[in-house]
């Protein structure tokens, strides 16, 4: 392990809301054998964020390219983590800075490593698109980013494939999120066979409810579904649209409007239920911290689409699957779900890979 400082550049700590601040804190929480403690380095919220570890500390920079660099010339030499969505550090997904001040803290500081985990990558768009620039413009951030990383990282083989166009770089990892709703004590109790879970950010909410809006009504008329509850932030545009979506359905199906919980109440809801709605694909549910929360909480994960063949997936339950699925069928998938997920997306697991890395980096050189 290198005797460098780990430095994490990140959106916002909690108590703020960020899947990628999240993400942060529990790879901080999990990361094996270090005593050394951890520089945040986050956009914005330092005040008042949380830190898991006396000696731990939080930086702002604001999205701003002079206080990034002053800070990392404080810091000097460190392997730093870099969480990078374009959209994370300027308002249209395209911070042309960023590169550029990383190459500079490079330059000057010897031994210093970098490691960039890409939680979004630009898609393919025709030129006649409003966002085909943007998306262009993206595309040369990452291209100039994967040029001075020491080890690029990412969380679907669909972006890997992307990237490898983009970068033109081999290797590349592929290292899946852990759930970021930890498993809360509760007594062992039967689960509400008629009672689902939907929770994410809003996007994703409205994504689900119109993706299973016929399910749900056939759910609910067969009495396989009394009531679902509906958890995450509210106020936005998407909101207001999937509460447009839920208000169509039959008044004798209680919606339940939770709005944001803490994880310890969305933990217990997630022990309770018995299925959760999810928008997850073969192509996303390595990145989806809502999938890998069923997967923890032996909840069972619904998917709208046909169920691959192999894992996770296999243990996932097809929206035609609901209604007719049994008991026994349903223990034995949970179960097998929540096996592979010790085993391969346990926080403790995933803060381990990412240690190897920098590791191997600090010995052999990219």
């Amino acid at each position: 392990m290198s005797a460098n400082p780990l430095v994490v550049i990140s959106t916002r700590l909690a108590p703020g809301q960020c899947g990628i601040g999240a993400h942060s804190l529990l790879l901080r929480k999990h990361w094996p054998g270090r005593d050394t403690p951890f520089e945040f380095v986050v956009v914005e919220g330092a005040n008042g964020a949380r830190v898991l570890r006396e000696g731990d500390r939080v930086a702002e920079f604001s999205g701003d390219a002079a206080s990034l660099a002053r800070e990392l010339d404080r810091i000097g030499a460190a392997d730093l983590l870099l969480h990078y969505a374009g959209r994370a550090y300027h308002r249209f997904g395209c911070p042309m800075w960023l590169p550029g001040v990383l190459k500079r803290w490079k330059q000057k500081f010897d031994g210093a490593r970098l490691v960039v985990l890409l939680h979004e990558v630009p898609g393919r768009m025709p030129i006649t698109s409003r966002h085909f620039w943007l998306g262009q413009l993206n595309r040369a951030v990452i291209r100039r980013l994967s040029s001075i990383a020491d080890v690029l990282v990412t969380n679907t083989e669909a972006h890997l494939k992307e990237l490898q166009d983009i970068t033109r770089r081999a290797d590349i990892h592929v290292l899946p999120i852990g759930s970021n709703i930890e498993l809360a004590a509760v007594e062992r109790q039967e689960r509400a066979r008629t009672e689902f879970v939907v929770f994410g950010l809003p996007f994703g909410r409205l994504q689900v409810l119109r993706a299973f809006d016929p399910h749900v009504r056939r759910w609910h008329s067969s009495g396989r579904l009394s009531h679902l509850h509906l958890i995450g932030p509210a106020g936005d545009r998407f909101s207001q649209e999937a509460e447009e979506v839920a208000s169509a359905w039959p008044a004798s199906l209680s919606v339940v409007r939770h709005g944001m919980l803490p994880g310890e109440e969305v933990s217990r809801l997630l022990q309770r239920a018995r299925f959760a709605l999810t928008n997850v694909t073969e192509e996303t549910w390595s990145k989806s911290g809502s999938f890998m929360a069923c997967a923890t909480h032996r909840c069972g994960a619904v998917i709208a689409g046909a169920r691959a063949n192999s894992m996770p997936l296999a243990c996932a339950f097809s929206a035609d699957e609901v209604e007719s699925v049994d008991d026994d069928e349903v223990e034995r998938r949970t179960a097998a779900l929540a096996t592979w997920a010790v085993q391969n997306v346990d926080w403790s697991v995933v803060a381990a890979r990412m240690a190897a890395l920098l590791t191997q980096v600090n010995a052999n050189g990219r």
